[in-house]
């Protein structure tokens, strides 16, 4: 068996690089200077685990990456794993990625072959919209070419074991389609969940952004009803779950929500039910408490300290462990803290794209009045706070967004510490 990973980005990447333990993996992307990097030995993304999982591949020559799409003409498993971005303009999926990859796909489909979806889609897209072009080039589903859709389920920062441990879903259109594709998933570990359809599978990887995206939602206005109360959200949560299991699907607040996925999927299923007369009442509720919140992160550092004359932001990338800085807060609350007159530093240890993100942020909080902790990024949740608090100009302030400090440490070391739902 030969598998071709169409996109090798945040998901394909990481997925190339496992799968070729065990088969012939062909990375394909069009970006050359990306498959330059990579045949080169560069990283392309930050993500723990992954070089080391690359580095094991290339001895064994199972893995390639190339430009040539005459190469995927010999892959019997055609993965595609592009970008399915969310046209707010059109309140539609913009289909551009998707359609490019399958074009490229069909003209180097042969008999017997599977193609397997993992970009996130509308539900109905794979037996409609897949099935349809596979059609147009000569040839049946499922009895010539077999179609699948099998949801990613990683979260960024934690790719690798999230590939190896999380139970893999697949909704296929034959037994024989989900017999390969279950061979193919089934060397990364996990459980592997047969489901009746593509359909099935599609709204299972809505279910899950959707749910997760109104659970931050709920939990983010929970920690700001925790200030109005002065309750701390953090002790009233692990209470609350302690031996519950009705309230497991609490999630710790935070500044905001960012990364592609949480931004665009709860939109698509809601735009997908749209033109089929359901609307979905949650997506806007909470989109609205959840894109307030960096604006209650600057509010609270204006409220604390408002004379403040350089704050440093610790966190670019949306979470922790990745270099990804798409919908990432850090961004408004620095446009926002900035109106006030202050200069406003940005610092991550795995963003080195952004002009002036200072990698260290010692050397980030030096003369600054107020922290703000945005990312939660490992680094973080070990700081050397007697070290931060000689770097930093007279009564520094600490603004915790992930509740990454020690609250009492942080205080008996002289710092004035207010976390979000915690003040």
């Amino acid at each position: 068996m030969k598998i071709a990973v169409i996109g090798i980005g945040y998901v394909g990447l990481p997925l190339a690089a496992l799968l070729s333990e065990k088969f012939d993996v062909l990375g394909f992307d069009i970006d050359a200077k990306k498959i330059a990097k990579l045949n080169a030995g560069e990283e392309t993304l930050k993500e723990p685990g992954l070089k080391e999982a690359l580095d094991n591949a290339r001895p064994t020559g199972r893995l390639k990456f190339t430009t040539s799409q005459d190469e995927i003409t010999d892959c019997n498993v055609k993965i595609i794993s592009v970008g399915t971005p969310y046209d707010e303009s059109k309140n539609d999926v913009d289909y551009t990625f998707l359609d490019s990859a399958l074009e490229i796909i069909c003209k180097h489909l042969r008999k017997g072959d599977v193609v397997a979806l993992k970009s996130t889609v509308p539900v109905g897209t794979t037996s409609s919209r897949v099935a349809k072009a596979i059609s147009s080039h000569g040839f049946k589903v499922p009895e010539d070419v077999g179609v699948v859709f099998s949801p990613e389920r990683i979260v960024e920062g934690q790719a690798v074991r999230d590939f190896k441990a999380l139970p893999k879903i697949i909704g296929a259109s034959d037994d024989r389609s989900f017999q390969v594709f279950s061979t193919v998933l089934s060397v990364l570990g996990g459980k592997i969940i047969k489901v009746s359809n593509p359909e099935t599978a599609e709204l299972i990887k809505m279910t899950d952004n959707y749910a997760r995206f109104a659970f931050l939602g709920i939990t983010n206005e929970l920690a700001l009803a925790s200030e109005k109360f002065g309750v701390d959200v953090m002790e009233m949560l692990k209470a609350a779950k302690e031996d519950y299991p009705r309230n497991s699907g609490l999630l710790v607040p935070g500044p905001g929500v960012g990364g592609s996925c949480l931004n665009k999927d709860p939109f698509i299923l809601k735009s997908n039910l749209d033109k089929m007369g359901l609307s979905l009442k949650m997506v806007d509720a909470a989109k609205q408490i959840n894109s307030y919140m960096p604006t209650h992160i600057s509010e609270m550092v204006k409220h604390y300290r408002n004379d403040a004359k350089v704050i440093a932001i610790a966190g670019v990338a949306f979470k922790g462990e990745t270099d990804d800085t798409r919908f990432t807060p850090s961004f408004k609350i620095k446009d926002e803290l900035k109106v006030g007159g202050a200069a406003v530093r940005l610092s991550d240890p795995f963003v080195n794209y952004v002009p002036g993100v200072i990698p260290d942020i010692y050397e980030a909080v030096r003369g600054a009045e107020v922290l703000v902790i945005v990312t939660d990024h490992n680094e973080y949740k070990s700081l050397d706070l007697e070290r931060i608090k000689s770097l930093m100009n007279s009564k520094p302030l600490i603004i915790d967004t992930r509740a990454l400090i020690p609250r009492d440490k942080a205080k008996a070391l002289g710092f004035e510490y207010h976390g979000l739902g915690r003040l």
